[in-house]
């Protein structure tokens, strides 16, 4: 009998071992984490504060499915169980609306977690005849990651004031547009392309259409002095300058591509990719004088450019990016540091730029240049 005993407990253990295994794909797939590179649908979500609402997507919304309404300060909405472990140099992409100028919060865990990503939802601005106003309209943004959470982790939406509708987010992997300049010179590639630049992230412009871009609007927006120092002080690397309502970071960095593309860069340290103006700079070491150069520019955006404090080059309306669109007339490097500066404003559509200098019979200039980092 206890032979019998015995072995009907091992055939009961047997069985609900099998039954555990047989139910546990299901378990499992129920907590099966959503990788951080898929399209995440807030409005799939099931767990959220009071007020908080899912919306079904319209005809005229045919980018969305489902969408989740924030209403406003001390709402929150997660998103459970998002596998972060594929991302590894990311910014995150949604798509948003609001009726107010609003701050949505991107935080890790709870609605108190730390921040993952800072999204500042503008709607208003600006003013004149070409003042923007987005309200109820979706928009998708691009921003800057703050933290990246490690492995599997829930994400919280959080509003700091105002209302936001949130219809998805995906963070992604960035190409490699760009390297950290190191304080080793560069020289120029070998056609002669100025690859290493002092980027200021991108400032504010209220731009809904390229159209804006007459002889007499551009002057303008060149002309205006920005931030301190704008045409007298050379910048350094992780400098902090205010323009507006805006704190911008100058960044020093290696193109990895002959056109420096500035809406990747946009897409990585700033928060709006397109009605932006941008900043670059760039210190060229020149062991003699050089006479009788030219510089020879292309920029997707109308753009301006300086060589020591002095116009130089000026490409006006509407335009692509063509290599050597637009060379200026005879100038001279002198020796030791010359200093180009340049502004490339843009409103919808990619924005990147070009610029090398070629001698009088139109061969670029390699040797004898070099490409300082400027120190702090």
């Amino acid at each position: 009998m206890l032979f019998i005993s015995l072995m009907m407990n091992l055939s009961l253990s047997y069985y609900l071992s099998l039954l555990a295994v047989t139910l546990l794909p299901t378990a499992a797939l129920s907590q099966t984490a959503v990788p951080a590179t898929d399209r995440l649908v807030m409005g799939s979500s099931r767990e959220m504060s009071a007020g908080v609402t899912a919306g079904t997507a319209d005809g005229d919304e045919h980018h969305l499915s489902l969408y989740a309404s924030l209403p406003g300060k001390g709402s929150w909405l997660r998103f459970g169980r998002v596998d972060f472990s594929t991302l590894t140099d990311g910014y995150l992409t949604l798509s948003v609306r609001a009726r107010d100028n609003a701050q949505l919060l991107v935080r890790e865990g709870s609605a108190t977690g730390r921040v993952i990503a800072r999204v500042d939802v503008v709607v208003k601005g600006g003013g004149g005849p070409f003042r923007r106003d987005y309200s109820g309209q979706w928009m998708s943004l691009a921003v800057p990651l703050l933290h990246t959470p490690r492995g599997i982790a829930d994400i919280v939406l959080t509003c700091s004031d105002k209302g936001v509708d949130v219809g998805w987010l995906r963070f992604k992997n960035r190409p490699k547009y760009f390297a950290p300049a190191t304080s080793v010179a560069a020289r120029p590639d070998g056609q002669g392309y100025l690859r290493r630049w002092l980027l200021l992230e991108p400032i504010r412009q209220d731009i809904r259409s390229n159209v804006v871009f007459t002889d007499s609007y551009l002057q303008k927006a060149f002309d205006k002095e920005y931030f301190k120092g704008q045409m007298t002080r050379l910048p350094h690397d992780g400098q902090r300058v205010r323009v507006g309502d805006q704190k911008l970071t100058w960044h020093g960095l290696d193109s990895e591509n002959y056109n420096v593309r500035l809406f990747r860069f946009a897409e990585r340290w700033g928060q709006q990719t397109y009605g932006s103006l941008f900043w670059a700079v760039t210190v060229i070491d020149c062991p003699r004088e050089m006479r009788n150069v030219r510089l020879s520019v292309g920029s997707n955006g109308a753009s301006a450019w300086w060589l020591n404090g002095g116009l130089v080059l000026t490409l006006e309306g509407d335009r692509r990016m063509v290599e050597d669109d637009a060379r200026s007339g005879r100038l001279t490097l002198r020796a030791g540091r010359n200093i180009l500066r340049c502004a490339v404003i843009n409103g919808p559509g990619l924005s990147d730029f070009c610029a090398r200098f070629l001698d009088d019979e139109g061969h670029a200039v390699v040797e004898p240049l070099t490409l300082i980092l400027p120190k702090k």
